[in-house]
């Protein structure tokens, strides 16, 4: 198969077969990518045959024999940096992943691979099974820079070798901060310590809230708590750690935490290498010839501007592909380069100014949602027209400001970047509120009320 055929085959796949190959080449077992996903492990057997036939690897004397190495062989072949080889004994210990109440988030479509974190990983996953290390450590860096990306593949990788004998996942609803304060029209949501506990005891099967010290004190458990820095953090840590050892907490936050028994571990943006794999990824994935043709220097520029956070690097992608051209984009962000909250703001104006008002009305709607939405709630609470929601979900994922998520039913929905949610309710691209007429919609389709 030449590259051109091989492209196109990638593109023709879905979103979810694309889920299904990309843990496949990662090295995950059937079960452990059924598990993920929330799928039969025999749909993700479908699913692969299915991909293995779009790259014409189909078997015609049988249809159901094995072509996985062959598929393996070609994107060695096309597509190297998608492929993890994984040896005869880690294959072992995947095959024998643990079943587990929690849900920890797949890969977006945002991000469909962690670049250049691999050394990271390994550096927080060498302090949590140190039983000299403090209980507690914190991811700690601005929006965007990939803290859930990398904690999520950290947590898989802790479940799937058997570091732990269960991990649990919590996340902080994202929340607005104002000088690093929760704001305080939401500081009745926010979660707490009691919340917290109860979250944990929910997924120790269960069990009774008063256990919960017993079940962390009898085996090593891992706990990640996502966006910690929209948490009660510290009433919250310095109960936790009563709890502790052999336990162990990973937490991510744009904020540090000053507690003792808690180690700050920063993330940082991507080093140029990463990012160019990145950006070369991404440039083949949506043939786009701009950044393809993209000379040294020009990608130089890209790394300074972004400071290589990953959501930058997105924003960028998008803007190129919007505008069919390089040099004029990094022109126009020369202003914001060495302020990534600055780029942000930039790129999510730009944007706002180009998308259709369809594009507008959906990220109003997701905006004011604490989560990601299905596509029917869209249709309905939203109250968008199927023909232009399909319009605007083309056109806001070119922007990189909507990425595909699974709930923990393995339901598709569609959700925001933490920041991109909370620059929505700051009001920073636009002042819409809801009407009455509007807020009614809502209720009417959330709680099926007759008003």
């Amino acid at each position: 198969m030449n590259q051109e055929r091989f492209n196109w085959a990638l593109q023709e796949l879905t979103g979810r077969q694309r889920q299904v190959l990309d843990a496949f080449l990662d090295g995950q077992s059937d079960r452990a990518i059924a598990q993920s996903l929330k799928i039969e492990d025999n749909t993700v057997k479908q699913h692969i045959r299915a991909i293995c036939k779009k790259f014409r690897l189909q078997c015609e004397a049988n249809k159901y024999a094995s072509k996985r190495g062959d598929l393996k062989d070609l994107f060695r072949r096309h597509k190297p940096e998608l492929v993890r080889e994984v040896t005869a004994l880690e294959g072992e210990e995947i095959a024998a992943a643990p079943e587990s109440n929690s849900e920890i988030p797949s890969q977006g479509t945002r991000c469909r691979r962690v670049w250049g974190r691999d050394n990271l990983i390994q550096k927080i996953l060498d302090r949590l099974t140190d039983l000299q290390e403090v209980p507690i450590l914190s991811l700690t860096g601005g929006a965007g820079y990939g803290k859930t990306e990398v904690a999520s593949q950290i947590a898989k990788i802790a479940r799937n070798k058997h570091l732990f004998a269960d991990v649990l996942w919590v996340k902080a609803r994202d929340t607005d901060l104002v000088d690093g304060c929760i704001i305080e029209s939401e500081s009745n949501e926010v979660l707490n310590w009691n919340k917290f506990l109860h979250e944990i005891a929910h997924q120790l099967d269960k069990c009774p809230t008063e256990r919960v010290r017993q079940r962390l004190k009898e085996e090593k458990r891992l706990i990640v708590l996502d966006n910690a820095e929209t948490s009660n953090i510290e009433e919250i840590v310095t109960n936790l750690v009563e709890m502790l050892n052999p336990s162990r907490v990973l937490l991510t936050s744009r904020m540090k935490t000053n507690a003792p028994f808690v180690g700050a571990i920063e993330i940082e943006g991507l080093d140029p290498a990463s990012s160019y794999s990145l950006l070369q990824d991404e440039a083949e994935y949506k043939k786009i010839p701009e950044l393809l043709a993209a000379t040294s220097e020009q990608l130089d520029r890209i790394h300074d501007l972004s400071c290589g956070a990953p959501l930058a690097l997105h924003f960028i992608i998008g803007r190129v592909l919007d505008d069919r051209a390089l040099e004029p984009v990094l022109s126009a962000l020369e202003d914001a380069s060495g302020d990534v909250e600055k780029f942000y703001e930039f790129s999510l104006q730009t944007a706002w100014q180009r998308i259709s008002d369809s594009s507008k009305n959906v990220l109003r709607y997701m905006g004011n949602s604490d989560a990601g939405v299905t596509w029917e709630e869209l249709l309905g609470a939203g109250n968008v027209e199927e023909l232009e929601c399909q319009q605007a979900r083309r056109e806001l994922r070119r922007w990189y400001l909507i990425e595909d998520a699974l709930d923990a039913k393995g339901n598709q929905r569609y959700n925001l970047h933490p920041w991109v949610r909370c620059s929505l309710k700051k009001k920073l691209v636009d002042k819409w509120e809801p009407s009455l007429a509007e807020l009614e919609q809502i209720f009417k389709w959330k709680f099926d009320l007759i008003i």
